[in-house]
């Protein structure tokens, strides 16, 4: 029998390229590495400085005594990070910094990627120990293959201070303990654009979705670069602009700030602690929900698990753009942090470890991916569930915990998020171009909004905690849209146990069932009374033939014609219906008050606000019965929007209007096909004139145009005295707000009305004299 014998490895001197440039194969991973080292070391401040054959990073952390250098930093694989903590410590708050970036114990050797030299400066925190220096040539270990690990040597000294380049004079000050790690003899150079690069990257690496950095600051210094930087800013002095911060190199890294953003899209919010997962949806600054349900996810528990999604429609996309110098799919998409440091490359451009993309191909116009979201996903733990690859760029193995944490943010973050985007904003196109409520605030809009949350909380586990009390309410009873809301408000009123709200579904639902009634008994008599004038009319008609002469095929006659009794007929139609509405209305305000001896404005307001806007509708019908070439009743009619608005204002407009207001009229649209109601164009026109009147103005244009692939755009300019003092602007189109002494219904009757159209109507910020309006409607079935 063979004699038995322990044997052991040998490691030999080409180990060091195995864990060095062969392990670790890009500059700016080799970068993160150490700058991951100093957040390690519980560093508020870290300096990078690009010399002409060398680089410097140095921080304010902990420092390293002898021992831990030798027992540690030169113990090859070693991790105090992973060795030294206990089993609690994952649970604690990042800011204690007792979770850790990394814990292999080899991004020591990152720097071999970077130069041949590398020399080490440490002081620990709390001692009067002078500063330790080790110096490792890494050349050294390339020589013999053969030679053993352990016998290359390692130069040590001590010195009385840390020695930094001169530019970091100040900071070398201010250095009572840390480290400063110099890497001599660079493999290669760092021009101009690749530290810009870096200088992207490491926004991203830290924090870049808010104004605090984690209590971590990253500073770059590059004395051959401060002559360009110097001429950015000479040259944007002209346009008394900044330059964007990605066009500069020296300076600390600005992490850029989400909270323009929150205020201009939407966006999700999930948290999960313990046994329950919350979740907060915001659009453009309005809470729509919060929910709170069971956590589905056990090893999330204990994870801090926090994700925020954001969805980028065409504004916000433009704003990003504008805010970081580069469109936002370049940016990247949604970046895992593990312990509050970033997991490369997740959420880098073509990047998809989290499958959105996959899942968009299945369902293109349905579906969310990585080019319309951007976002943050954060998880604290172990290496036991959250382990990053060793080469640095993999992402993180495959455990339980992160196979939760995949199915955690597309299940409760992208589809949550998704469910309330598509049924809302895609499917009103110019709601993409829109960095505001406006388009959300009409009827139609807040109709959508509550029954996507409805949808939402149509779930036993759900507990719906908060919601947005303007979009989630009730909507206008004439609104097309008003009985589906009834359903949807009512599931809401029910889940929060909403006394008061379920008392006014119940109220409006009774109103609605009069007022449709009344009009349904109005409509029976007026079609009887009409059918026999008709018929009367046609047997007393001639057999002569009618020669219709028109100088051009328009909406309306060019002058005035004969009222004939069909003409009559028709207008008494509509105006009996309307009569016998308005009649309704008074009738349902008489019985709702008969008790009360005070009555609340706004109970007052609604009322007026109804009878109001059928009046318009008299108002109107009376001028379209004499001059309209269509047949007038209450249905809508598809033809040329655009054209029907032009006409209206040339051959209506303009003739019944004052003559001391000039109303002036372009199309260059080349033609929107859409089924609308004539009354709600009209009213639109009207109110907006009557307005201009009431301001002094003696002119008014309207400019029809198609500044998008589809849908009309209305620009509405008017040389009157523009808002009062003090206006908020952002309240006009709300019922009987006002600053004058006008009712303060004419401009939300214009919004109500272009909400029925699929429109929506702001203010236009760029007019230099009196008011001008922005209307935008959009082509009826598309989606973004």
């Amino acid at each position: 029998m063979a004699t038995q014998n322990n044997l052991h490895f040998d490691v030999s001197t080409g180990l060091k390229r195995v864990l060095g440039r062969e392990l670790i194969t890009d500059d700016e991973v080799a970068i993160f590495e150490l700058v991951k080292n100093s957040f390690d070391a519980g560093a508020d401040c870290v300096h990078l400085y690009f010399g002409d054959d060398s680089i410097v990073i140095a921080d304010n952390g902990a420092g390293m005594s002898y021992e831990d250098l030798t027992d540690k930093w030169l113990f090859v694989a070693y991790s105090s990070k992973r060795s030294s903590r206990s089993p609690d410590d994952f649970r604690n708050l990042a800011a204690d910094r007792r979770n850790y970036a990394g814990s292999k114990g080899i991004g020591r050797f990152s720097s071999d990627r970077l130069g041949e030299e590398v020399i080490l400066q440490s002081r620990p925190k709390g001692t009067p120990e002078k500063v330790h220096r080790l110096t490792v040539d890494w050349e050294l270990f390339e020589k013999d293959a053969k030679e053993r690990f352990e016998n290359v040597p390692v130069h040590y000294a001590e010195q009385n201070g840390f020695q930094l380049p001169s530019e970091l004079n100040k900071f070398e000050s201010e250095l009572k303990h840390g480290t400063v790690v110099s890497i001599q003899r660079l493999r290669r150079p760092w021009p101009r654009q690749r530290i810009l690069d870096l200088k992207a990257s490491l926004a991203k690496l830290i924090n870049p979705f808010g104004e605090q950095t984690d209590g971590f600051g990253i500073h770059i210094t590059a004395p051959d670069e401060v002559g360009e930087d110097r001429r950015l800013f000479t040259s944007h002095a002209k346009t008394e602009e900044e330059p964007l911060s990605k066009d500069i190199v020296n300076g600390q890294i600005g992490n850029f700030i989400f909270t323009t953003l929150q205020d201009k899209t939407t966006f999700i919010r999930v948290t999960i602690s313990g046994d329950e997962l919350y979740t907060t949806l915001t659009d453009r600054g309005e809470v729509i929900y919060k929910i709170a349900e069971p956590n589905p996810y056990s090893h999330l528990a204990d994870a801090d698990f926090k994700c925020e999604i954001y969805y980028l429609n065409l504004s916000a996309k433009t704003t990003f753009a504008r805010r970081v110098g580069l469109p936002s799919v370049q940016f990247g998409s949604v970046f895992l942090f593990r312990n509050n440091f970033r997991v490369f490359p997740i959420g880098e451009d073509g990047d998809d470890w989290f499958g959105f993309n996959r899942r968009k191909q299945q369902g293109y116009a349905r579906f969310l991916g990585s080019r319309e979201v951007i976002g943050r996903v954060d998880v604290s733990g172990s290496d036991e569930d959250f382990q990053e690859a060793s080469s640095r760029n993999q992402g993180l193995i495959e455990t339980p915990a992160v196979e939760q944490l995949h199915k955690a943010v597309m299940e409760h973050c992208l589809k949550r998020l998704e469910k309330y985007v598509v049924p809302v904003s895609w499917v009103d196109k110019p709601d993409a171009n829109t960095d505001d409520l406006s388009r959300l605030m009409t009827d139609p809009g807040r109709a959508r909004v509550t029954a996507a949350v409805a949808n939402l909380v149509d779930n036993d586990k759900v507990r719906l905690i908060d919601y947005s009390k303007s979009l989630v309410d009730l909507i206008n009873e004439r609104s097309g849209d008003f009985e589906t809301s009834l359903v949807s408000l009512r599931a809401i009123a029910e889940k929060t146990a909403d006394v008061k709200m379920i008392e006014r579904l119940d109220v409006a639902e009774r109103r609605f069932d009069d007022l449709k009634k009344s009009e349904a008994d109005a409509r029976r008599v007026a079609d009887k009374a009409l059918a026999v004038a008709e018929a009367a009319n046609l047997r007393a008609s001639t057999a002569e033939a009618e020669v219709e002469t028109e100088r051009r095929r328009a909406h309306f006659l060019e002058t005035f014609v004969t009222v004939d009794s069909a003409t009559i007929l028709n207008l008494h139609h509509q105006v009996t219906i309307y009569a016998v509405d308005i009649a309704q209305q008074i009738e349902n305000f008489l019985i709702e008050t008969a008790d009360q001896t005070l009555i609340s404005r706004d109970t007052v307001l609604k009322t007026l606000e109804q009878m109001a806007f059928l009046n318009r509708k008299v108002m109107s019908v009376t001028k379209f019965a004499a001059k309209a070439t269509f047949k007038l009743d209450s249905e809508k009619i598809e033809t040329d929007l655009a054209a029907f608005i032009y006409d209206y204002i040339e051959q209506i407009a303009r003739t019944t209007g004052s003559a001391r207001l000039q109303i002036s009229v372009e199309n260059n649209h080349p033609g929107i096909k859409l089924r609308f109601n004539p009354i709600d164009a009209s009213i639109i026109v009207d109110n907006i004139i009557s307005n201009a009147r009431k301001a002094k103005s003696s002119s008014i244009k309207f400019v029809l145009t198609r500044e998008d692939k589809s849908g009309l755009t209305i620009h509405v300019s008017d040389n009157g005295r523009g808002l009062a003092s003090g206006t908020n602007r952002s309240r006009i189109f709300e019922m009987g707000y006002t600053t004058t002494q006008g009712s303060g219904l004419g401009l939300y009757h214009v919004r109500q009305a272009l909400g029925e159209m699929g429109g929506s109507i702001e203010v236009d910020e760029n007019a230099t004299k009196g008011l001008a309006f922005v209307i935008k409607i959009g082509a009826p079935g598309k989606k973004q």
